[in-house]
């Protein structure tokens, strides 16, 4: 009986640090961010057409949002101004998207070459990378 205590209180103990663990599951470098960023993604699961293109020049972060019409052939640009700037923290990294009439925030708590998982307005938004 006493072990299955211990085995509880252990449970409990690291429960707390494996999921902060799971939060912490991102790039160590602005580099690598930018590297795994770049491309379209779309939300997971979404039916929407709506496609995010993240791209790089010389440092500046790019944002194009588009979506796909005639048979997936062709994009329709919805907003070509967002640009992303990738802030590091003590722990993690921030997105910061400006453009023409506001700055906003995303929290990266995921980010690899085919899943990214964003935290915005405290809500979670996972998104997937996609050939187009």
């Amino acid at each position: 009986m006493c072990n299955m205590k211990n085995v509880f209180a252990a449970m409990l103990f690291l429960t707390p640090i494996i999921l902060l663990g799971q939060d912490l599951n991102c790039c160590k470098t602005k580099k690598e961010v930018e590297n795994n960023i770049s491309g379209y993604w779309k939300i997971k699961d979404s039916i929407s057409k709506i496609r995010y293109n993240f791209w790089f020049e010389k440092g500046q972060g790019n944002l194009r949002i588009l979506e796909l019409i005639n048979n997936d052939y062709e994009y329709l640009v919805l907003d070509d101004h967002p640009f992303v700037d990738i802030i590091k923290k003590d722990v993690g990294f921030d997105l910061k998207f400006t453009d023409l009439y506001e700055n906003r925030l995303a929290n990266v708590k995921y980010l690899d070459s085919v899943k990214m998982v964003l935290k915005m307005d405290g809500k979670n938004i996972e998104y997937r990378k996609t050939k187009n």
